[in-house]
């Protein structure tokens, strides 16, 4: 799909949507009509009913299993953001046992990792831009130092090996959180569904019925169909659209160490 749709404010974008798939439901009843005798068309009308039901409910399942797939994807990238959230939360809860200047240093690199993710990553995932990997520079500093931090306790030697592991879960979410800032369904698989789309509200431009009452289905058919491009529309990137991931958790958890 083209970049723009993704940009444009959701009202915006379900009433082009809707208004060009019945602007062009409108032309393509009438010039059907024109070429088509309705009683052809008529004689017909059982035939192509039963195509009609097979092409939507092929398209339906499709349509639905998209949506399906992408919404497991949006939960798929908020548990993503709350497991980075948690490491980042526990790497400061267990820094406060450590001595300095290691204690001050780590803290130091969380709230600098913190302020990264909301204030440059998000805005740059949200116009569906490649995240640079500068957040990594934290996590390796934070590793660095607690690799330094030599305690001869043996419960701050467990506070420092629980914080390595933290360091390393904070790695893997953050990196999957990235990695999903890219994810989108392809190019085949859109394909398919303006495809469907399109065969499933043309069949019935080959119904004969009354004109008024064939436009009204038309439109109730195309309304439907575009609400459903729209809302693949919304879902297609986690960070763009209605139901686009915020960053909330890491919001959170910066307020709490303010």
């Amino acid at each position: 799909m083209l970049n723009y749709l993704y940009c444009l404010n959701d009202l915006i974008l379900f009433s082009l949507i809707s208004f060009s798939c019945l602007g062009l439901c409108v032309i393509g009843v009438f010039i059907t009509k024109s070429i088509i005798p309705f009683s052809l068309r008529h004689s017909e009308n059982p035939v192509i009913g039963n195509v009609s039901s097979l092409i939507a409910l092929i398209y339906g399942v499709l349509a639905g299993l998209t949506a399906l797939y992408l919404i497991n994807n949006i939960s798929y990238t908020n548990d993503a953001v709350q497991r980075e959230a948690n490491a980042t939360a526990n790497l400061y809860r267990d820094s406060t046992i450590l001595q300095n200047p290691y204690k001050t240093q780590i803290q130091n690199e969380i709230k600098k990792y913190l302020n990264e993710a909301i204030s440059i990553e998000w805005p740059t995932m949200k116009i569906g831009a490649i995240v640079n990997q500068h957040g990594n520079t934290y996590i390796d500093t934070m590793h660095s130092i607690l690799n330094q931090y030599n305690p001869t306790q043996e419960n701050l030697l467990f506070n420092k090996h629980d914080m390595l592991d933290e360091v390393k879960t904070l790695y893997n979410a953050r990196q999957l959180r990235i990695a999903m800032s890219t994810s989108e369904l392809s190019s085949e698989i859109w394909v398919v569904i303006l495809l469907g789309t399109i065969l499933t509200i043309s069949i019935n431009f080959l119904f004969a019925m009354n004109y008024y009452l064939h436009l009204l289905t038309i439109g109730a058919a195309s309304l439907m169909a575009s609400s459903m491009i729209f809302l693949l529309i919304t879902l297609d990137r986690p960070y763009q659209g209605e139901f686009a991931v915020l960053p909330t958790p890491l919001e959170a958890v910066l307020q709490t160490i303010k």
